[in-house]
């Protein structure tokens, strides 16, 4: 990306600081980091950059390379459909300024390579991105997980989408060669060693359906693992402190005063969380056939119990199954379109990527959107 060049052709001088933030995969735990679950994303080769100085003036003049479009003007108090993707940077100065931390406008590139609405991340990227332009502009001291959750409140409070942590904590906190097991509920973090010891390839392809998962949906489904806890806690007397915490033994005993979809819901989330724990156990071991395993199993529950997969995302996942070098394959972010991430051999990467391209992208007339990738590093200066 030329951010920092486009930034001094448009602006006619070099900016302050130039950052990058990686977009995300989640190797597995789906649609349980807002039930307190544990998740195990990688930050990939795909970011976001902001090319950036600041102003005093409390004026923003903010060119966005991929919708070729300059926003100029003050700081919106509140979201907006004009320029939309304005609402993500300036959710995140809001955060700032409620702790305090004044900021007083800024002229701005931002380029990026992470497909929009692919279910990679784009959104948190972006955030996490601009926290960390802010952050270094300012001298503020947050951290990673600071600026996690700042981003995550930019999206829940301006945005208007009630997301859970995990896109943005892996952008903030990525580290290469390095998947990141995450608590959902407490925070609590590491980084466990990604060691495909040359026999195994993590596999991302698009399905050619822009990710349709609207915020109301999204925040239905929500809702309804919310309204299962309440009921799971109120059934078992048991304080539970999230929805990943309870189990399918609580959930049997509970089930009687909820409706099929609570049930469903409920059951994605509690034996979701069971498969993080053994797909880092997994991984650990060097077992990628276990590992498969359980990346089928979740894309089964995403599409079964939880209803977000689709019909494009069904036969990619079931191609890649297909072939003899494939461990496993499953739906990766919201759903209802985007990407998934797939668990290969490393021999079988170069086959499988032109048997897709010929099998699946070619007959639908797509632009192939398929690669391998490592795990990167989180939000830095460059």
């Amino acid at each position: 990306m030329r951010t920092a060049e486009l930034f001094k052709e448009i602006f006619g001088a070099q900016p302050r600081v130039t950052v990058r933030a990686p977009g995300r995969t989640n190797l597995i735990g789906e649609h349980i980091d807002y039930n307190g679950g544990h998740v195990l994303p990688i930050a990939i080769g795909k970011a976001v950059e902001i090319a950036a100085t600041p102003r005093r003036d409390g004026h923003y003049r903010l060119y966005s390379v991929q919708f070729k479009e300059m926003y100029q003007g003050s700081l919106s108090p509140e979201k907006s459909s004009d320029f939309f993707w304005t609402n993500y940077l300036f959710g995140v100065i809001h955060e700032f300024a409620k702790l305090g931390h004044a900021f007083h406008g800024m002229d701005a590139v931002i380029d990026g390579d992470i497909p929009r609405a692919s279910g990679l991340s784009s959104s948190a990227a972006l955030e996490v991105a601009t926290a960390w332009a802010a952050q270094t502009m300012m001298g503020t001291t947050l951290s990673r997980m600071d600026i996690a959750l700042l981003g995550q409140r930019a999206e829940n409070n301006f945005v208007g989408v009630n997301c859970g942590i995990m896109d943005q904590a892996i952008s903030a906190n990525g580290q290469a060669g390095h998947a990141l097991l995450l608590d959902c509920n407490t925070l609590e973090a590491r980084q466990v060693p990604l060691d495909l010891r040359g026999e195994a390839a993590i596999l991302v392809a698009h399905c050619g359906v822009r990710r349709g998962l609207s915020s109301s949906a999204y925040n239905q489904r929500r809702g309804k693992c919310d309204a299962a806890l309440d009921v799971i806690r109120a059934q078992t007397k048991n304080a539970l402190p999230c929805l990943c915490a309870a189990t399918l033994e609580d959930l049997a005993v509970s089930e009687r005063a909820m409706d099929d979809e609570m049930v469903r819901r409920a059951r994605h989330a509690i034996t979701e969380e069971a498969r993080v724990g053994e797909a880092a156990q997994a991984l650990a071991a060097g077992d990628f056939a276990r590992m498969g395993r359980l990346l089928d199993a979740s894309h089964f529950s995403l599409r079964n119990d939880y209803d977000v997969s689709c019909a494009e995302l069904d036969e990619l996942t079931d191609r890649v199954r297909s072939h003899p070098g494939a461990f496993g394959s499953r739906l990766t972010g919201a759903g209802f379109g985007g990407c998934t991430v797939s668990l290969i051999s490393a021999a079988a990467a170069g086959p499988v990527i032109e048997d897709l391209k010929r099998h699946y992208y070619a007959p639908r007339k797509l632009e192939p959107l398929v690669f391998v990738t490592g795990a990167e590093d989180g939000a830095r200066v460059l």
